[in-house]
């Protein structure tokens, strides 16, 4: 069995994720891992049976030339890894949010464009068996009104707790969310997001404690959003969207089950697979065969999710609805 060469750039808990579901995989061989911090590249070499450590990226994708790479790093570290990876053409998945800015994303898209090399975004969830569940549920109801929440605390990286490297809640976290409305729904038209401050104090924290985000999709749908990070006890685990449908509502929790309760009887289905086994085992296979069309997330699609999040930040900044694309 041919193994594919696979390496990361960034070593951190996003790596550890991707990497745990590959060490499953016996066709993969270890050829690199680069962080700014030596000891965590050297934790995931390890954690991977071997791999050279790298303190230099250009150096390691010249002279382990992966098949693969995984790009796991700060919203805000975007751009210099993937112009190397696509001047070399090699295929990568890149973690969301891709960029911080729709300049620096389209460009990249453009370039992926023509090279036409396989490419991957972190959207986890479009590989739920319970969101393909949802799907099913969804054909021939007419929805009306949907509505969703990702509320939790503050996450312990440094990084995201400042607009200037994380991109705030909605982009870095509730992303993921934003990008299932598109991607259970289809493309917005509209959005108006409302924000505000004052229940978190830690220092360096410049984000907005909790917003709620009106979508209007172009099929007429509208979605409203809630993005939380100021709970400081124990998480409710009811994050997730409700759909309400003219003859039933369709429920789904955030990575555990989507219910259908039509009123006269109920049905429940939870999560039996893994989702990111799933999404590296898409992206592998598409770098082995050539063929992304089973990749659910694309970097051009991902592009789509990314301007509706930070669409959401340019309402709150302004006070005003923004028109999408």
């Amino acid at each position: 069995m041919s193994k594919t060469k696979v390496a990361f750039v960034g070593c951190g808990n996003i790596a550890k994720f991707h990497l745990s579901h590959l060490v499953l995989f016996d066709d993969i061989e270890y050829v690199g891992f680069m962080d700014i911090i030596p000891e965590k590249a050297a934790e995931k070499s390890a954690m991977a049976g071997g791999g050279k450590v790298y303190d230099d990226y250009v150096k390691m994708l010249d002279e382990a030339k992966p098949e693969a790479l995984y790009i796991c790093v700060p919203p805000d570290q975007h751009g210099f890894i993937e112009f190397e990876a696509i001047k070399r053409k090699i295929p990568f998945l890149v973690e969301k949010p891709m960029a911080l800015d729709m300049k620096l994303a389209h460009t990249i898209r453009d370039k992926v464009r023509q090279t036409g090399i396989i490419t991957a975004v972190g959207f986890q969830d479009r590989y739920l068996d319970i969101i393909a569940k949802t799907k099913e549920l969804l054909e021939g109801r007419t929805v009306g009104l949907v509505d969703g929440s990702w509320l939790g605390g503050v996450p312990g990286a440094k990084w995201w707790s400042s607009y200037a490297t994380s991109g705030g809640q909605i982009v870095e976290q509730n992303i993921h969310l934003f990008d299932m409305i598109r991607y259970l729904f289809g493309e917005p038209a509209k959005v108006y997001c409302a924000g505000a401050k004052g229940i978190v104090q830690r220092e360096g924290y410049d984000l907005h404690d909790y917003s709620s985000a009106v979508v209007t999709l172009k099929n007429g749908i509208i979605a409203t959003l809630f993005t939380g990070c100021y709970l400081g006890r124990n998480v409710p685990r009811k994050n997730g969207l409700r759909i309400r449908c003219v003859d039933a509502d369709i429920t789904y929790i955030l990575r555990q089950s989507v219910e259908l309760d039509t009123g006269i009887e109920q049905a429940l289905y939870k999560k039996e697979a893994d989702q990111g086994v799933t999404e590296d085992r898409t992206f592998i296979d598409a770098v082995k065969t050539g063929n992304q069309s089973a990749i659910r997330s694309p970097y051009e699609d991902a592009c789509k999710s990314l301007a509706l999040t930070l669409a959401c930040n340019e309402s709150i900044r302004t006070g005003k609805e923004v028109i999408l694309d």
